[in-house]
């Protein structure tokens, strides 16, 4: 039955065909690559980028904190003798506050944890006495320190860096400390000097506290809050708490592109986020302008294709008409120009050639293509004539020992070399109408008909010897395990080779180099 005519191509569609489907794989391969590899240089870019902005603003901290307690420290040495001035401490703090503009508030505590001074006045904060754990850790430790965020009496978050101030004619007398206070939310000396930074709307800029405490946030979404273990920011913040600087992309929660740096002399973190997402879309939009501005050259690449497929099919199509328009033999075929005749020859020696091929493989698909002998499909032949005919056969499955040992110390070429020896040596002892197959990589089935399984086991022992004397060098020597097995009438195949092979398994696990007959 002849196909609709609908249903036939023609040389010109295929060539069209297949041209246009390359090169739609090779646009959308080239895109898919293009979005991998852009996706992954700006990634890289967005992480290094951040990366550096992270360290460049700890800095900035670091340079910012040590300014601070540079100037408490002043203000500290002026007061050590007069500290129960009250006039003095009033004008260093309306000094220290007005000033450098660096604090929201300045106070003077005690040694007992009370405020005795405070600036700005409206912050009526004199006579209060601190409870707060930065006050104790303050009091307890006379030292420049920066404690941990903590709420104060007034309900600002605050975070203080104090500096304590001890009498000048007892040094070691502790007589208070003086704190400037930053309060966390709202406008800040520290959110201004972190927020005149650009790297870019897409990314959040974050100051962390030694206990995880929000100090800093670009969005204001989360100062004073503590980062978990949870938070997509945690990993990256451990890594900075241990000292360590650099970028990574968090595992936890959304995908973030993070950079983080410690505070020099502090327990601070500095960490600069962007969303994976944004950099994903960003290269998205990228390639859809690739893509726009590519239609037009595509478009006339298309038509050249439409064009070029015509052109080359038009003559190969005239010569497949005329070929059609004769007898099937091609022996009518007007032979009076070169094409034809050409074509006509080269069927007929196609047809030729193709019977010795045909041979050929034959002949191949039965032989081991290394040693020469029988394959498995060689074996299976054998098999099948001999339970047709009822022949008795025996079954020797052999398996050199420590093949693997042989191939790992000397070399693949040197164990093809071995079981293309030990093939040889089959075939030497065995009788010539004996079968002798490859099963496998290194594994043997030979087929012995006629043969009962004493006389079988005694060929295996003499095979096996033969073995263990020649000389396989540059290996030392070379030993086989045999397994051995009868087949007769009434019995399958398969519990035959099996037995054989369970045999072969037995001489393997009693120590190689032996051969063990089945039981039958």
């Amino acid at each position: 039955m002849r196909l609709p005519r609908l249903f036939i191509l023609d040389l010109r569609q295929v060539i069209l065909g297949f041209t246009l489907l390359l090169v739609l794989i090779t646009l959308a391969n080239q895109f898919v690559i293009s979005d991998r590899v852009y996706t992954q240089q700006a990634m890289t870019q967005s992480l290094e980028a951040n990366r550096a902005y992270a360290g460049k603003l700890a800095d900035i901290t670091s340079q910012f904190i040590q300014s601070l307690q540079m100037q408490l420290s002043y203000s500290a040495k002026s007061l050590s003798g007069d500290l129960d001035n009250a006039a003095r401490r009033e004008q260093e703090v309306q000094r220290l506050l007005s000033q450098t503009q660096s604090f929201n508030s300045v106070v003077i505590v005690d040694r007992r944890g009370e405020v005795i001074s405070a600036a700005p006045e409206q912050l009526g904060a004199v006579g209060i006495i601190l409870h707060a754990s930065a006050t104790k850790q303050s009091l307890m430790v006379p030292q420049a320190m920066m404690p941990q965020p903590y709420v104060s009496p007034l309900g600002n978050l605050v975070v203080s860096p104090s500096h304590p101030i001890m009498s000048d004619t007892e040094p070691q007398r502790y007589l208070g400390y003086i704190s400037g206070n930053i309060y966390l939310h709202g406008n800040n000396i520290l959110s201004r000097l972190l927020g005149t930074h650009f790297h870019g709307a897409e990314a959040r800029i974050m100051v962390l506290s030694e206990n995880g405490a929000v100090v800093y946030d670009s969005q204001s979404r989360q100062i004073g809050m503590t980062v978990g273990e949870m938070h997509p920011l945690w990993d990256a913040f451990m890594q900075a708490q241990a000292g360590q600087s650099g970028a990574m992309v968090s595992t936890q929660g959304s995908a973030q592109l993070i950079g983080y740096a410690p505070v020099k002399d502090m327990r601070w973190v500095v960490l600069v986020s962007s969303a994976q997402q944004h950099v994903v879309n960003s290269v998205g939009n990228t390639i859809g302008n690739l893509m726009e501005k590519g239609a037009p050259v595509t478009l006339i690449t298309l038509l050249a294709i439409w064009l070029l497929a015509g052109t080359i099919s038009a003559p190969l199509q005239i010569l497949a008409q005329r070929v059609r328009d004769n007898d099937k033999t091609f022996n009518d075929i007007p032979a009076w120009y070169a094409e034809a005749k050409t074509l006509k020859r080269a069927i007929a020696a196609y047809s030729h050639e193709q019977l010795q091929r045909i041979s050929a493989l034959n002949l191949a698909s039965n032989t081991d293509p290394l040693t020469g002998i029988g394959n498995r499909r060689y074996l299976q032949t054998c098999l099948d004539s001999m339970r047709e005919q009822g022949q008795t056969f025996a079954v020797l499955a052999l398996d050199i020992d420590h093949f693997k040992c042989i191939n790992d110390r000397f070399g693949h070429d040197v164990g093809d070399q071995v079981i293309k020896t030990l093939a040889r040596l089959l075939k030497l002892g065995c009788r010539e109408y004996d079968y002798v197959c490859r099963s496998g990589g290194e594994e043997f089935m030979l087929l012995l008909p006629g043969l009962d399984i004493d006389r079988a086991q005694e060929l295996a022992d003499r095979l096996r010897q033969q073995v263990a004397e020649h000389s396989f060098k540059p290996v030392t020597q070379v030993t086989v395990s045999v397994g051995v097995s009868l087949w007769q009438g009434g019995v399958e195949l398969k519990a035959a080779l099996k037995a054989a092979d369970n045999a072969l398994y037995k001489a393997k696990n009693n120590g190689r180099n032996r051969t063990e007959v089945a039981e039958l």
